[in-house]
C-alpha cells in the first residue's frame, strides 16, 4: 500500500505539471491571435498598362514591336504595424531543380548565351528598395525596351521581391517573397515548341533524400507548360521495379539549363536503370532511359543523415511511455480517492 501511495503522490504531480503545461500552450496562442495586425507583413499588386493583352491576369502579357519602351509598375503595400523595407529585383526566368519557373536568381544566365534576355531589355538598375511606414503604398517602375528586330517564342522573366520579416532579436531571419511573371509575346508564339535534352543521370545524397540529378535543356524560346513526369527505376540485374515516382504541374523555362533533381526512396548499393516519361501540354511525349550505380559510400551517407531521425524516434517512443505511465498514475489516483470515499460512507452508515 506504501508503493501505491507513492505513485498516487508522483501522479498528482505529473498531472499537475501536465495539466498546467497544456493550459499554458492553449492560452498562448489565444493571446497572440488577438493581435489582428501583424507587426511586419507586405503585399505586392501588378499595375497592369493599357497595352495588356489580357488585364485579367495578375502578371504581365504584352507583346511589343522592335524598340518599344514599356514600364513596369509594381504596387508595394505595408500591412503591418511597423516599418518595413522591400527589395524588388527584375530577373530571367530560371527552371529551378524541381522543374519549376523561379525568378529569384539574381544572376543574368541564359542558355544558350546569345538568347534573347529579359533583363538585357531593363534601361536603369535591376535592383530597387522601397521602405513604407506603416499602411504605406508605393510603387516601383522599371523601365524596359523590346529587341530592335523581331524575335520568335517569347522572353520571359519577372519581378522578385523579398522583405525581412523577423520581429525579434535572433540569429534566423524569416523572409518573405513573391513574384511576378513577364511575358513578352514574339512571333510563332503558337507553333513554336520547347525541346528537352538530357545528359547523363548522377545519383545523389541531398540531406536525407536519395536523388538522381539529370542535367536538362530546353533551348528553344518556349517554356513548357503543365509538364508531367514518371519516373521508375529497376535493379539491372533481374529487372526487378524499385523504386516509381510521378510529379505534375511542373514548368520550365524557356531558353534554360538546369539539373533536375529527381528524388527516389533509399535503394542499396548497386547497379540500376532509370526510365523517365515526360509530357506537357505543348510538348510531345519524351522516354529517357540512363543506367547509373549507386556506391556503398553513398548509402553510409545516407544512413548518416537518418541516424537523427532515430534518435527522434526514440524520443518518441519515451513520450509515448511517459503518457502511458500519466495515465495509469491517473487511473491509480482516482481509485485511492474513490477507495477513501467508500470508506468514508461506510464509516458513516455504521453511525
Amino acid at each position: 500500500m506504501g508503493m501505491v501511495k507513492r505513485f498516487a503522490m508522483i501522479s498528482r504531480w505529473l498531472v499537475a505539471g501536465i495539466m498546467g503545461l497544456f493550459l499554458f500552450s492553449v492560452a498562448t496562442p489565444a493571446f497572440a491571435a488577438s493581435s489582428q495586425t501583424p507587426k511586419k507583413a507586405y503585399a505586392i499588386n501588378t499595375v497592369l498598362p493599357d497595352n495588356q493583352i489580357n488585364q485579367n491576369l495578375k502578371y504581365w502579357d504584352l507583346s511589343l514591336t522592335p524598340k518599344q519602351e514599356e514600364t513596369l509598375r509594381l504596387q508595394v503595400v505595408n500591412l503591418g504595424s511597423e516599418k518595413i523595407t522591400v527589395t524588388v529585383y527584375a530577373n530571367n526566368a530560371v527552371t529551378n531543380n524541381s522543374a519549376v519557373i523561379d525568378y529569384a536568381d539574381t544572376t543574368p544566365t541564359i542558355y544558350p548565351k546569345n538568347a534573347q534576355s529579359f533583363v538585357a531589355m531593363i534601361k536603369g538598375p535591376r535592383k530597387q528598395t522601397v521602405t513604407l511606414d506603416p499602411s504605406a503604398t508605393k510603387e516601383v517602375d522599371f523601365k524596359i525596351q523590346a529587341p530592335a528586330k523581331a524575335f520568335d517564342g517569347m522572353i520571359l522573366g519577372g519581378l522578385y521581391t523579398k522583405a525581412d520579416v523577423t520581429t525579434t532579436k535572433t540569429a534566423i531571419h524569416q523572409w518573405v517573397a513573391y513574384q511576378r511573371s513577364v511575358v513578352l509575346r514574339g512571333k510563332k508564339i503558337d507553333t513554336l515548341r520547347p525541346h528537352l535534352t538530357f545528359g547523363q543521370v548522377v545519383p545523389i545524397v541531398q540531406a536525407a533524400e536519395l536523388a538522381l540529378r539529370l542535367p536538362t535543356t530546353n533551348k528553344p524560346p518556349m517554356y513548357a507548360q503543365a509538364v508531367t513526369s514518371d519516373l521508375t527505376v529497376t535493379r539491372r540485374s533481374d529487372g526487378k521495379k524499385m523504386a516509381q515516382t510521378s510529379n505534375e504541374s511542373q514548368e520550365i523555362a524557356p531558353s534554360s539549363k538546369f539539373n533536375w533533381e529527381l528524388p527516389i526512396k533509399k535503394l542499396p548499393a548497386g547497379d540500376y536503370q532509370m526510365r523517365l516519361v515526360v509530357a506537357a501540354n505543348n510538348l510531345p511525349r519524351q522516354t529517357v532511359v540512363r543506367n547509373f550505380t549507386i556506391e556503398g559510400s553513398q548509402v553510409r551517407a545516407l544512413e548518416d543523415y537518418m541516424s537523427p531521425k532515430r534518435r527522434n524516434m526514440l524520443i518518441i517512443i519515451i513520450l509515448v511511455v511517459m503518457v502511458a505511465l500519466l495515465a495509469l498514475g491517473s487511473w491509480v489516483l482516482l481509485y485511492q480517492r474513490a477507495k477513501k470515499h467508500g470508506a468514508k460512507l461506510g464509516r458513516k452508515s455504521k453511525h
